[in-house]
């Protein structure tokens, strides 16, 4: 092996990777290189040129062996375990004191040689293994501090106890289906041409009364919608704050005595024009914050809110980014590199920011937080999306760039689902980086997303063990694995959803290395099922069923819904975007047309009174299906119930395909028995029958 892959081995890369077809995928070297130079201030490393590659292998291999106990360590259940990197001959003495997250103290000393050993290495010569020292807390779970001594050092570290499954894991919670639909879909002449929060109230309401448990969404957090203009929901603005474009308007200009917003019509056959809503939506906002504003009694709580969550600091940040219409790399200093975090609005407006436009993003963040705690509220939980990072102009890349390795995108090697790889712009985070800030940033991640979800799916799960790289300048095959400590992701994960009583979903599609699923199913996330990856192709067989741990449906936003796959314009789609050869094409059309014939087979002929068409019927028996089998939780996308041709987003497109801009039809009157159409009228009796205990 060249020093430049063992080096990247010892630094957490992997160059190679088994394909989604099984075969072996082997990164370049100067990907490889660029992707170490990304990571070497964070390893603490130098790396000019791929000469320095040994140098540096052995300034890694000295300052591990140097570390006795890592940064971060963690613990199930109540139990702490502090592992000790030594020498395997050591016998010496080793104390911990832990301090808790709730204050008590806890002790623990012994010899190193009375530890269980494991993990032997060969450093120089010398033979050294990991002893570990377990400490009971008393079933405590929390984030600790552990201070750590013997003869060669001492030191602290960060440590995260947690419950080794999440809450609400697979098994413990009955057979419940739900609906899925994205918020900016959601579309009513009260709202404009894009969904709000009021619209998705009343979705809410009208899944409660056909006994649903779930509304299930792509991300709503916030984004540029102005200058820049960036409307993917999966390359958003911050992990930390909301959308204020879904803002319901309506109660919030009566709580001030302003008339309800008028929208303006939405014109039937367009897509939705992110830009001109968001800004009919800022110019209806606008004066509802400064009324808020302007009650002395509301600011003062929405003030000690802002200071809890930094909202100020967040608003000067856009505020900014308005006034110069543009992202903050092409901010003048001391702007572009960051100015002191900002606590309150005297500051803000002292260092430049003007101050109406402050008023509007505190007020409105402020707003979506209570509206979005109010939907929690009833029988129905908002089944909510983490996506896996923010995009490279984000307000968390400004403030929080030493986390960030911007040399480097974050995306996905070649798959059944894009051929050619993607690249989707995100600057991915430094694992040794999240390590030393003791995990603060994915913290605070997970926080606000719990904090009003009932079930958090995990975009991209496969991020929290490896996550593709792709190099500034190469293309998107040529990408490289950086490995992540996915144990105390997981740790995060578990201990988090307790504490806000959220379900976890990992989102395992695409390139699953072996590792993922035994831990997702070790520490209690379901997985998912796409149904029509399972439909039958010979008459006489039923799709495969889906897994009992999983949430299941019939497509995601990523893939064909079910009309677009019966149509078969995911096949026309792959032809046009030259990602499958012609005579691909023509195998894929004829086993796409054995699997229509197959799933008719198994829907059974139609009955004399039966005006359903063949897609229609087909829809209704897969979606059933579904419902009856072993998944735990099963969603229902409203675009099937419509039968909607086109998908929310093909994925590695950007510009060649219109996504993340289409409406829901019928979403108003989908759920309603004596409204609805009869394909979605008859799926939801059928899921709700089966999904009902008897």
């Amino acid at each position: 092996m060249s020093a430049l892959r063992e080096l990247a081995k010892r630094a957490g890369i992997d160059v190679s990777y088994a394909s989604w077809r099984g075969e072996p995928a082997v990164a370049s070297d100067d990907s490889v290189f660029a992707v170490l130079r990304a990571l070497a201030p964070d390893l603490g490393i130098k790396l000019e040129r791929m000469d320095d590659a040994a140098a540096a292998i052995s300034v890694l291999e000295r300052e591990t062996w140097r570390q006795i106990v890592p940064p971060v360590v963690i613990g199930w259940n109540g139990h702490l375990e502090v592992p000790f990197r030594v020498p395997a001959e050591t016998d010496d003495a080793w104390e911990l004191e832990v301090t808790t997250e709730s204050g008590r103290t806890v002790r623990a000393h012994g010899r190193l040689f009375d530890l269980p050993a494991s993990e032997h290495a060969w450093p120089g010569g010398a033979v050294h293994c990991v002893r570990r020292a377990t400490v009971a807390l008393d079933g405590e779970t929390g984030y600790h501090s552990v201070k750590w001594k013997t003869s060669a050092g001492q030191g602290e570290a960060f440590a995260i106890s947690a419950p080794e499954q999440a809450w609400g894991q697979p098994g413990t919670g009955g057979r419940r289906w739900g609906v899925f639909a994205p918020v900016y879909g959601l579309a009513s002449p009260l709202s404009g041409q894009a969904g709000d929060l009021g619209n998705l109230a009343r979705l809410f309401h009208a899944v409660e009364r056909r006994g649903g448990r779930y509304v299930a969404t792509l991300p709503i957090l916030a984004q540029f919608l102005d200058e820049p203009c960036m409307f993917s929901p999966y390359s958003p603005a911050s992990r930390f704050y909301w959308n204020e474009m879904y803002l319901d308007l309506a109660p919030l200009a009566a709580q001030v005595g302003l008339p309800a917003p008028v929208a303006p019509p939405i014109v039937p056959g367009t897509l939705i024009d992110h830009k001109s809503q968001y800004h009919w939506r800022r110019h209806a906002l606008d004066p509802i914050a400064e009324r808020i504003a302007a009650s002395p009694e509301r600011m003062t709580a929405i003030d000690a809110w802002a200071h809890r969550v930094g909202a100020y600091d967040y608003a000067a940040f856009r505020a900014i980014g308005e006034q110069r219409r543009a992202g903050w790399r092409e901010w003048p200093a001391p702007w572009r590199d960051g100015s002191p975090f900002i606590e309150t609005r005297t500051q803000a407006i002292a260092l430049g920011a003007d101050g109406a436009r402050l008023t509007t993003h505190v007020v409105a963040q402020w707003a979506m937080q209570q509206q979005l705690e109010a939907l929690g509220r009833g029988g129905v939980g908002l089944y909510l999306d983490l996506p896996v990072g923010v995009n490279c102009e984000a307000y968390e890349v400004w403030r929080h760039r030493n986390l960030f390795l911007t040399e480097l995108a974050a995306g996905a090697p070649p798959d059944a689902l894009f051929l050619g790889g993607q690249n989707w712009g995100l600057p991915p985070l430094s694992p040794s980086a999240l390590r030393r800030d003791r995990y603060r940033y994915f913290i605070r991640c997970v926080q606000h997303h719990m904090a009003v979800a009932g079930m958090l799916r995990i975009d991209h799960v496969m991020g929290l063990f490896r996550l593709y790289c792709v190099p500034e300048g190469r293309e998107a095959t040529d990408g490289v694995y950086v490995r992540y400590p996915f144990e105390e992701l997981l740790a995060i994960l578990t201990l988090e959803s307790h504490r806000n009583s959220c379900a976890l979903v990992g989102e395992d599609l695409g390139t699953v290395p072996d590792a993922v699923r035994p831990a997702m199913a070790r520490h209690g996330l379901y997985r998912l099922h796409v149904g029509q990856w399972y439909f039958p192709s010979t008459s006489g067989e039923r799709p495969t069923p889906s897994p009992p741990e999983s949430v299941a449906s019939l497509n995601t936003h990523d893939t064909a819904t079910f009309a677009g796959w019966w149509r078969g314009a995911d096949i026309d789609d792959r032809r046009d975007l030259d990602l499958i050869t012609a005579d691909q094409e023509a195998g894929e059309r004829v086993e796409r047309e054995a699997q229509k014939a197959g799933l008719l087979q198994f829907a059974g002929a139609p009955g004399d009174d039966d005006t359903l068409t063949d897609v229609e019927r087909a829809m209704v028996a897969a979606t059933a299906d579904l419902a009856r089998g072993p998944a735990e939780v099963v969603l229902v996308a409203l675009d099937d119930l419509a039968l909607e041709p086109s998908p929310h987003n093909v994925p590695g497109t950007v510009s060649e395909r219109p996504n993340w801009q289409r409406r829901v039809d019928g979403w108003a009157t989908a759920l309603d028995p004596d409204r609805a159409s009869p394909a979605a009228a008859a799926t939801i009796a059928a899921v709700a029958t089966a999904r009902t205990p008897h």
